[in-house]
Parts: C-alpha cells; structure tokens; sequence
C-alpha cells in the first residue's frame, strides 16, 4: 500500500515542489513562459532524480517495500544470517518454513519459535561437525528446554524429545525469554563452529571409543534402575511413537536425567556422550 501511494505521489509531489521553487526564484520577474517551462521541466527532473535515488537506499525502502523490509529482518536475525552464511541448504529449508509461517500471518519472533523442532533437528545432525565446547552449550540448552517443557506439560516435553511440532500457542507460552535467546546462541555456536571443522587442528583429543562406550553403559545401567528397561530401550533406538509407549512425563525424566549425567562429565566426555545420543 506504501509503495502505491509512493508511485501514485512521486510525480504530483515532485511538480509542485519544483512549482514552488521556480516561483521563488523568479518572484517579481518578467519572463517568457518558454523560460519558465525550462526552468520548471529542469527542476521537476533534479527533484525526481533526488526522490528516486532516496526511493533506492535501504533506509526509505524498509518503510516502502514490505519484502525488503522482511528480508532485512530475517538477514539481520543471528539464526538466520549464520546459515545462510555456513549452510545454504540448511538455510533453504529455514528460510521455505519461515515463509511458510508468515504467510499464515505470524509475526517474524512467532515464526521463528515455531522453528525451534526444525532447528532442532538440524543442529542435531550438525553436532558431528562442531567442536566440544559447542557440543556442550548445545547439551545444557537441550536439558534447560526440556525441563521448561516438563514444567508446562509432560507431553510438551515428550514432542520435543521425539522432534514433532508444537502447537503455535503450546510453543510461544512454553519457553522462556532466556531459554530463546540461550537456544539461538547455542545454534550459532554449533553452526559457527562446525564451519570450522577443516581448519581447526586436533588440539581436542577425543575419549577411546571403549571409554565413552564404557561411561554410556553406566548411565545406561542407572536410567533403567530407576525408570525401567523399556523407557532405556525406547531411549537407546531413539524412537518415540506417538501415543508414547510409557508416561511422557517418566520418558521426559528419563532425558533429562541421561542428559545431565553425561554433562557432568568431562567436557571431551560429555561432548562425545551428547553426540551420540543427540546426533
């Protein structure tokens, strides 16, 4: 609608103000009107030149081109900037989702929140690509989501766990302020970190495979004492069915307790336990 209004006004606006200044200029004089129609014709085209060159840069086109406005908001979100940046094909399926959440009326935040599971998801499988300290963040942001969820809904927490979408209100009131903004530090922090993956040298000595497989089998051991062999199985296959095959709420405990377990281990440790389990 800006824009209309902007092509309808251009011309119109630009008449009378080269109008108004060739009037002042020539006030009191005598002139042929051949000598005023140049004067008005080369004023017109210095202001219309003037409004359309301001018309192009960034600042006036925010308020007149809703797409460019969208697209600077998106460019200038961190999230988004990082994949489009490290990961075009990540950031297609980002960029085709978010689309699809504004076009459905959701404000930019709102979509982006609805992103989360995919997001999610993603980050996931980079998780092999990034470095332990990355792994690590992504791991504590993980369990501080969850534990969120499990405040609000077990069954919240159960979706997240098996990477379904939320419900756009159930998603908006479930998570924290921090928690989003915590969520998206640590997505860039994976992605940044992951682009770096063939320039870092190998200055973290990762755990023997028989170590990590020996830490897994304990907090493995640990889960089903206390939440039982199915919940432990239903965790190892990383499958979750939807209706789940045990309470949301002791499939939820159960994560966030195999995920608190493996971070307080030593951070090679527990990037290495969260990859395979996350990944």
């Amino acid at each position: 609608m800006i824009a209309l209004v902007f092509s309808l006004l251009f011309l119109p606006v630009c008449a009378i103000l080269a109008g108004l200044i060739v009037w002042a200029k020539n006030y009191g004089q005598t002139l042929d009107d051949s000598d005023l129609i140049r004067d008005f014709l080369v004023t017109l085209l210095i202001w219309a030149l003037i409004a359309w060159g301001a018309s192009r840069t960034d600042a006036v086109r925010i308020y007149l081109d809703p797409q460019f406005r969208l697209q600077t908001e998106l460019d200038a979100h961190p999230v988004y900037a990082t994949l489009k940046r490290v990961t075009p094909d990540d950031h297609k399926q980002l960029h085709n989702f978010l689309l699809g959440q504004l076009t459905q009326g959701a404000t930019l935040p709102e979509a982006f929140v609805q992103a989360r599971p995919l997001l999610t998801w993603m980050t996931n499988h980079h998780l092999g690509f990034s470095d332990q300290e990355a792994r690590v963040a992504w791991g504590q942001v993980t369990v501080d989501a969850l534990k969120e969820l499990q405040a609000n809904t077990p069954n919240l927490c159960y979706i997240a766990i098996a990477a379904q979408r939320l419900e756009q209100q159930a998603t908006v009131q479930a998570f924290s302020a921090d928690n989003a903004l915590a969520f998206q530090q640590a997505v860039v922090g994976v992605y940044e970190s992951g682009s770096r993956y063939h320039e870092r040298t190998s200055n973290e000595p990762a755990p023997e495979f028989d170590d990590a497989a020996r830490e897994y089998r304990v907090i493995d051991e640990a889960i089903s004492q206390r939440f039982g062999e199915d919940v432990t199985k239903q965790l190892d296959k990383k499958q979750f069915p939807q209706p789940p095959m045990a309470p949301a709420e002791q499939i939820c405990a159960a994560r966030i307790y195999q995920l608190e377990a493996m971070l307080e281990r030593p951070q090679a440790m527990a990037a290495t336990l969260l990859d395979s389990v996350l990944r």
